[in-house]
């Protein structure tokens, strides 16, 4: 099993060290990809938006655990924030919300 952490016994543990293997970031998305919706957890019309995200070349090896909350000031209107094409690169932020706001998206990038 390798070692789980970027430093060897002896040496001295840094920020860069302790950092290596995680990033983090915020994303900014207006949605405005009128979607209609039936049969499902919400039923109506709501807006759908994207953003890709870019990881530094080099940072991960292999897709990190990627973790994402949505910011809203106004409960129940943000549906949904999740992420697809996820892979060592980068990933693509979606978010679904009733309203055409600017959301803010923190996400949150782990090595495995």
């Amino acid at each position: 099993m390798p070692f789980p952490y970027p430093w060897q016994p002896g040496m001295r543990i840094t920020a860069d060290r302790l950092r290596a293997g995680l990033l983090t970031g915020t994303v900014s998305i207006t949605p405005a990809e009128s979607v209609s919706a039936t049969g499902s957890l919400f039923t109506g019309t709501y807006l759908r938006g994207t953003a890709t995200v870019s990881f530094p070349v080099g940072t991960f090896t292999e897709t990190p655990r990627i973790f994402l909350t949505g910011r809203s000031s106004v409960p129940g209107v943000l549906l949904e924030v999740n992420y697809t094409d996820q892979s060592e690169n980068g990933m693509t932020v979606v978010i679904a919300r009733q309203t055409s706001t600017l959301t803010v998206v923190d996400w949150l990038a782990v090595a495995a």
